[in-house]
């Protein structure tokens, strides 16, 4: 392997949510009656609200892409702007939320997965077609039987980086009843200022999603 082959990602640390607003949390007596919730908050709190965020160390770590994903040159090449800022700037990866348009089988999943792969930040798959409610991503409440946290918030708390890329699959083919819209989430999720304050309405703790990493097909 030469030296140009090799890419060491960096990484640094934010905290996505506060162990003391856990501890409350638990205090609560909400939680005497709900026994999944506080199970969920131990996990929380002896997992820490600390996790890594994923930082390039070279502008062209994404140039593997080009052989690995001959269809999204387009999209390396506009993905490689913003992989040069965070390196210049000693920032973590980052880029605005991607929309994917293409007829199937061109390796729209194939790609957000090796994009994923490449820059070593984590991966989770959300299959847009099969949500019926925007509770899958933000949660349901804690009040409702068989309640539990979103997709959003199980992956920043089981996982070990801040800025995951989450693929939403089929965006275009999310249905069910219009009063729990799945897309609904996506309003606070997408925005920066916003996701920084995120509730998951089961865990509703305030929690930092302003550093994942969005891709939508």
């Amino acid at each position: 392997m030469s030296t140009t082959e090799i890419s060491i990602p960096l990484a640094d640390a934010r905290e996505i949510y506060r162990v003391d607003d856990v501890d409350r949390a638990l205090e609560a007596s909400a939680t005497s009656r709900n026994e999944s919730l506080a199970t969920f908050y131990e996990r929380m709190r002896s997992l820490g609200g600390t996790r890594f965020v994923v930082k390039p160390s070279r502008s062209d770590a994404l140039d593997p892409l080009y052989e690995r994903c001959p269809n999204f040159g387009e999209v390396v090449d506009d993905l490689k702007k913003s992989m040069a800022l965070a390196v210049s700037g000693n920032e973590p990866v980052s880029f605005t939320p991607i929309l994917l348009l293409g007829e199937p089988g061109i390796g729209k999943t194939h790609f957000a997965r090796c994009l994923a792969d490449q820059i070593s930040t984590g991966y989770q798959f959300i299959s847009m077609s099969s949500l019926t409610a925007g509770w899958i991503l933000s949660g349901a409440s804690a009040q409702w039987n068989h309640a539990r946290p979103g997709k959003v918030a199980q992956t920043l708390v089981s996982g070990e980086v801040a800025n995951p890329v989450i693929v939403l699959d089929e965006v275009d083919k999310a249905g069910g009843d219009s009063r729990y819209d799945p897309m609904g989430p996506l309003y606070e999720l997408l925005e920066y200022d916003t996701a920084r304050r995120f509730r998951d309405e089961y865990v509703d703790i305030e929690m930092d999603a302003s550093h994942i990493l969005w891709v939508t097909t």
